[in-house]
């Protein structure tokens, strides 16, 4: 980090060390420690550090956070360095590409852009409107934006151009998954499901999926089978394009962010430290989970046998998975 960042932190550390010892005044709490508040800068991780989302180029993973927060790995997560962004807002959604690059995107509708090495991150500041809820990368390269009002940004390949394109309908695009060059899928709000059959050229409207259902999380293995989970914890799949949906049971009624297939399975993180996998159409826990009571956002699997989930207070967690059970 350079003075800058290590100045940034500082501030929001010291700002947290005054209120917790202003408030431990009035029970004769042990005199301010700014030495332990020094240890705590120096970590690439930080216990307030709420995670937000993650991806992989098979060289480093990148996980991005609030407060312009970056944390790369180069050893499959065994150690991490710290970027801090100059960025107050929260980085919300990151992707690789093919070429190895990374992007992201924070709530103030800058695109953070970097190469393989994820040295030197540029922003490219969004000419719209509409709040950016996720980013992707297709396999031409271009970077595509789902936001609200049904809003779907993407660049050219030199990511130098942009181009907006709304449905005109009130709600919000949540994700959007690429199978192909082709083929991708975007889900949104109240249901929404618009499938694409030529790179983005035109979409069109599917079913919808039932009970105006809000999409928190979505994965498709092909265009015709899929899975998406809401904030009671539904889980439902789909064989037939989302004309019909079936509602898989859960040992869980947390609210599930995210579905990560690892080789033939399946797994789910979400609320109160959910880790769910998918076995024979029903998804019980992980046994070895972390007990945590802040979320896991999203994991990343290492290898056919292990899973690194992040999420909240800083949590960046190996997980020993099985080989029992796999996508049905």
């Amino acid at each position: 980090m350079n003075s800058l960042q290590q100045r940034y932190i500082r501030k929001v550390f010291y700002a947290l060390a005054l209120s917790l010892f202003m408030i431990g005044l009035s029970g004769c709490e042990a005199p301010l420690d700014l030495a332990l508040v020094e240890r705590e800068i120096d970590l690439p991780i930080h216990r307030f550090d709420q995670l937000k989302a993650a991806a992989s180029n098979h060289r480093q993973i990148v996980t991005v956070g609030d407060f312009g927060t970056v944390l790369t790995s180069v050893d499959q997560g065994e150690s991490w360095q710290r970027t801090q962004l100059p960025s107050k807002s929260s980085l919300i959604s990151v992707a690789s590409c093919e070429d190895g690059s990374f992007a992201a995107i924070d709530t103030v509708r800058k695109v953070w852009i970097t190469d393989a090495k994820g040295d030197d991150w540029q922003a490219v500041q969004l000419e719209t409107m509409e709040s950016p809820m996720s980013i992707s990368c297709d396999p031409q390269g271009r970077l595509w934006v789902t936001a609200s009002f049904s809003t779907l940004i993407h660049s050219d390949e030199t990511r130098e151009t942009w181009q907006e394109v709304s449905q005109q309908e009130d709600m919000q695009f949540t994700a959007i998954q690429w199978l192909d060059r082709e083929h991708a899928i975007v889900t949104g709000e109240f249901g929404s499901l618009y499938f694409t059959q030529d790179g983005g050229e035109s979409w069109e409207r599917g079913s919808d999926i039932p009970n105006e259902f809000y999409p928190m999380a979505t994965w498709f293995r092909s265009m015709d089978e899929g899975w998406v989970a809401g904030l009671s914890g539904t889980i439902l799949h789909t064989n037939d394009r989302g004309v019909t949906w079936t509602r898989q049971t859960s040992v869980s009624n947390s609210p599930i962010y995210n579905l990560i297939p690892q080789g033939d399975r399946l797994y789910a993180v979400g609320d109160s430290g959910t880790l769910l996998q998918l076995t024979d159409n029903h998804w019980g826990r992980v046994p070895n989970a972390p007990r945590l009571f802040s979320y896991l956002i999203t994991a990343v699997p290492q290898g056919d046998e292990k899973l690194l989930v992040m999420g909240g207070q800083g949590t960046i967690s190996p997980i020993q998975t099985t080989s029992a059970g796999s996508v049905q």
